[in-house]
């Protein structure tokens, strides 16, 4: 009846909770027989323990309308669970294993060929690297013709790219050169066959200087053949999840779709926040007046912390947290990051850092509207001065509300460098770009994996 297919929705929902919080869902965990089989078993434990707690607790409050199996006992019910559970997870894996065993015997990715072999073009090669279900193998990286062998405008070691740079060819406006040992003077060949012979499927153009040697006639005839032609940035920010400062110009913030802001989008986004801050208040009531206890006893001080930040078109605003720092923690030194194993934060401080219960205040930020559940972290006016000064576009991110989490805190880990900045930055371009409801609702969900599996706290 309707009461079986409810309970069977659920288990099945319990179950597809258990494989995402255990990343089964990222290729590449689930891509390592070794992380999928270790996973698989998590996963079928978690499913297990959720369902026959959740059928126990339907008999106890008596909510067998809701969930229940007719005609079965609860001894029977749970050994029909333990049962198709385990048979359910067994099938599960071994098309798991079946799925990733034939991609790669079909090898479906695109070999994509680079043009340019600076410093954007090896933090692509390395992304792609590192993001393997982007669909991309990297055939190799082409330098532009007026650097010589082994001679580049980055250093390939840092990325891992040496093996990949085609010293034999290079690039320039008229299209690409081949080097021979047995001729004095080099070949000129067309990039139409050079990508035919390595059997090409795609190419990206990351020159440093595309005015003066942008080969458009050769990338016309291959475009016009089949061949996928890609700027630096689009397939930087497919693969990378992030956009790439260093290659931004204006007119790609001008012209680009994305970096909008709609009246209607922002109402959407604020009743949104509005609601799932208050029930979060409500759900989080009593794990905040216990921090707040155990902030109290531990070190002398208020309970609260707060400091004023940056908010949305660069007003100011306070910001609320439960303290994890001594009451004096910059007064002899000024404003400073925090450091790993920072010795000014208390022994409480420490746990609520970990389980981000520090941030729990800041829903009441949330309310007045001063912050958005998502958005980029705010910062203090005397780091945003600092960091504007060495990272171009910084000040970009201030165009929508800060958050409590956001892209790049889910995707990056916390950090307190000039470096850590521009990745950080990276993130919260890409999510300003592309903002919407649902993607807040999936930052919000991986933020709550993010906390309880500990990643990055």
């Amino acid at each position: 009846g309707l009461t079986c297919w409810i309970s069977a929705f659920f288990v099945a929902v319990l179950c597809q909770l258990a494989i995402t919080f255990n990343e089964l869902y990222d290729f590449r965990v689930s891509v390592s027989t070794y992380d999928r089989a270790r996973r698989f078993v998590g996963s079928m434990g978690s499913a297990l323990a959720l369902s026959l707690v959740s059928v126990v607790l339907a008999h106890v409050w008596e909510l067998q309308p809701i969930l229940d199996f007719p005609g079965l006992s609860l001894t029977s019910t749970v050994q029909m669970l333990v049962f198709i559970l385990l048979v359910g997870f067994a099938i599960l894996y071994s098309w798991r294993s079946l799925f990733h065993l034939l991609l790669q015997r079909a090898d479906l990715n695109d070999r994509v060929l680079i043009l340019g072999s600076g410093k954007a073009a090896h933090v692509l090669a390395k992304e792609m690297r590192l993001h393997g279900a982007s669909g991309n193998d990297i055939a190799g990286l082409i330098p532009e013709a007026e650097l010589p062998p082994n001679a580049r405008a980055f250093d390939p070691d840092e990325t891992g790219t040496r093996d990949l740079v085609w010293d034999r060819y290079a690039v320039d406006e008229e299209g690409i050169t081949e080097r021979k040992d047995d001729a004095a003077d080099p070949a000129r060949i067309s990039l139409l066959e050079l990508c035919r012979a390595k059997r090409i499927d795609g190419l990206v153009v990351a020159l440093a200087d595309r005015r003066r040697k942008l080969p458009t006639n050769a990338l016309l005839d291959c475009r016009l053949a089949g061949i996928a032609v890609e700027d630096y940035e689009g397939i930087f920010e497919r693969v990378a999840g992030k956009i790439a400062v260093e290659a931004l110009r204006p007119s790609y913030l001008i012209f680009n779709e994305g970096f909008t802001r709609n009246r209607i989008s922002e109402m959407v986004k604020r009743a949104f926040d509005f609601v799932l801050a208050l029930i979060g208040i409500l759900l989080t009531f009593i794990p905040m007046i216990l921090t707040a206890i155990a902030v109290r006893r531990d070190s002398p001080g208020p309970v609260l912390f707060t400091q004023q930040r940056v908010g949305a078109d660069g007003r100011l605003f306070t910001l609320f947290k439960f303290r994890s720092m001594r009451a004096d923690a910059e007064k002899h030194t000024g404003p400073v990051w925090a450091q790993e194993d920072d010795p000014r934060i208390t022994k409480v401080g420490k746990f609520i850092r970990k389980t981000r219960l520090d941030e729990l205040p800041q829903l009441f930020n949330v309310l007045t509207g001063d912050m958005s559940l998502v958005g980029p972290r705010p910062e203090r006016q005397h780091f945003v001065d600092e960091l504007a000064e060495q990272i171009p576009y910084f000040r970009q991110r201030h165009i929508v509300k800060p958050g409590v989490t956001g892209w790049a805190q889910i995707n990056y880990p916390y950090g307190n460098t000039i470096e850590d900045a521009l990745q950080k930055l990276q993130y919260d371009l890409f999510y300003i770009k592309y903002q919407s409801v649902l993607f807040d609702l999936s930052i919000l969900f991986n933020t709550v994996k993010t906390v309880l599996l500990r990643k990055g706290t």
